[in-house]
């Protein structure tokens, strides 16, 4: 792991194979709240890492969401050098972190096969790999002193141990090493058919997902409007999808329909008339997806769609509660 201190002398930049590229900020302590059981499966699995032939230019950091939003603005327009920081808190990540036994092995076996090039190709974890990837808790309920390394092992074989009895994967289950080491590594293991089987299940399974796309018009000037819109998804319990903080190396609109295409619902802002936002509620709809309507009262919508039921907005402010009410009223 390298450790610099930051553009911002109040603060820490961490850049690590296994957890990516990520900021703690000393200002408002918010690193202190963090339970670091969760934080280390959330950076392995959603942190952000420089990969062969792609430069990643975003960063996860416990300074405020309004901080982020500005200075990622201020990135996209060449006016600093520190990329693009995403605000990262103990409500996001709670929300993220699977809440039974079940869900933990789904998310793994799709990680495995993220990590996979080919099928049948056998994988090779080095031992922080590993122990994020099946959800080791590293630290006591103090979430300051740490376990044992034999009971990290322990914890490991036992979700490794039960992937296999199940079938999921195949190959050698043991740990090769002495796990101080930093050339140690968990045995080679491969995905079986069962498990290829069980990945496509769940990746049809879009309806019952967490994301949703929220089209709208992106820009400073609708700053207030982005967040008030994440904050009442959030509170009903879904993570919010804005195209443009998703990083991609192919053409936008692929990616976009993509996105809407595995999103549990989609949620659009018409506030700005934005052709954009017109086009990604019709392809939504067409897939038979739920779309939530926002716009600020005095302005006129399409004649299309003025009869769908809106939540008509006059203040930002008032937008995460109702947004939230919908949700919880209409998605089920």
């Amino acid at each position: 792991m390298f450790k610099q201190v930051c553009y911002d002398p109040t603060a820490v930049f961490y850049e690590c194979p296994v957890c990516g590229r990520y900021e703690y900020s000393m200002e408002n302590n918010a690193y202190e709240e963090l339970d670091y059981n969760e934080l280390a499966p959330f950076l392995f699995y959603e942190g952000f890492r420089n990969q062969q032939g792609r430069v990643e230019h975003r960063y996860y950091s416990t300074k405020s969401r309004e901080w982020c939003d500005t200075y990622t603005v201020e990135f996209r327009n060449d006016n600093n050098i520190a990329e693009m920081p995403v605000h990262m808190d103990q409500k996001i990540i709670s929300l993220w972190f699977p809440k039974s036994f079940s869900q933990k092995i789904d998310m793994i076996l799709i990680k495995l096969n993220e990590l996979t090039e080919f099928v049948g190709q056998e994988i090779k974890l080095d031992i922080p790999s590993l122990l994020s990837c099946m959800f080791v808790r590293r630290f006591k309920s103090d979430n300051r002193e740490t376990v044992e390394d034999k009971e990290l092992v322990k914890q490991a074989l036992y979700m490794t141990s039960y992937l296999f009895e199940i079938g999921y994967v195949k190959g050698i289950n043991c740990i090769n090493g002495d796990v101080s080491r930093a050339d140690s590594y968990y045995g080679e293991i491969s995905i079986t058919p069962k498990g290829y089987d069980r990945i496509d299940q769940l990746q049809q399974r879009d309806n019952d997902g967490k994301d949703v796309l929220v089209a709208m018009r992106f820009g400073s000037e609708t700053l207030k409007l982005r967040e008030a819109i994440r904050e009442g998804i959030f509170e009903a319990g879904y993570h919010a999808i804005f195209i443009d903080e998703v990083e991609h190396n192919g053409f936008i609109t692929p990616e976009l329909l993509s996105r809407i295409n595995k999103s549990r619902f989609v949620v659009v802002d018409l506030t700005h008339r934005n052709n954009g936002a017109y086009f990604e509620e019709g392809y939504a709809m067409g897939l038979g997806k739920t779309v939530i309507q926002l716009c600020k009262k005095g302005v006129e919508l399409h004649f299309d769609i003025a009869q769908i039921n809106t939540i008509m907005w006059e203040d930002e402010k008032d937008i995460p509660l109702r947004l939230k009410n919908r949700i919880e009223a209409t998605i089920k």
